[in-house]
């Protein structure tokens, strides 16, 4: 079973996925942003904001990182992030320019034929910063993502669940275990 967790920033991907990963038994694939921006020496998100250069450098990376992170686990995982999350913040550092096609493409090629399940958490209750994440902007990057799991779940529908807004972290979990054993995807794994 190979399940990433999207949204934007700040909304408890994290929880879930660590939740979720000890439940299922699966390996966890950490955030690869974060990861990188440590490489990088990147101490914010502003600072993609500010050097497009740096953040197409940023975004390229973090897309690698997180397929290489994802074939490293052929036989399951659960993610904090997919590569559709990459699109969203390509679309936020540097708009459609830059070879976004190409980007996108390869993006959503991976999420198409990588993952079993996607799992959208909503923006019902945004953490705070944490010095490190962008402190606005989440309308406009869980626009996009909605959009990305949207086309998706038109393509593949049966991989795709959107989690309900204002249920909370155990909620949360319980859905996803449900969806999994409603898929039977645990079988296949």
């Amino acid at each position: 079973m190979r399940i990433a967790i999207t949204g934007t920033h700040g909304v408890g991907k994290t929880t879930l996925a660590q939740a979720l990963s000890e439940k299922l038994g699966l390996p966890l694939i950490s955030e690869q942003a974060r990861l990188v921006a440590e490489e990088m020496g990147i101490k914010t998100c502003e600072e993609l904001l500010r050097n497009p250069k740096l953040a197409r450098e940023f975004q390229e990376r973090v897309l690698e990182e997180q397929i290489k992170a994802q074939l490293a686990h052929p036989q399951g995982f659960v993610s904090d992030r997919c590569t559709l999350d990459c699109i969203a913040y390509w679309n936020l550092y540097l708009g459609d320019g830059f070879d976004a096609g190409r980007y996108f493409y390869k993006a959503r090629l991976h999420a198409f034929r990588g993952l079993d399940a996607v799992v959208y958490v909503p923006p019902d209750v945004l953490s705070n910063s944490d010095g490190f994440r962008l402190s606005g902007n989440h309308a406009e990057v869980d626009a996009c993502i909605r959009r990305e799991v949207g086309l998706l779940r038109e393509c593949s529908g049966e991989r795709v669940l959107y989690l309900l807004e204002g249920v909370g972290p155990g909620e949360r979990l319980a859905a996803v275990l449900e969806f999994v054993r409603s898929k039977n995807f645990l079988t296949g794994s």
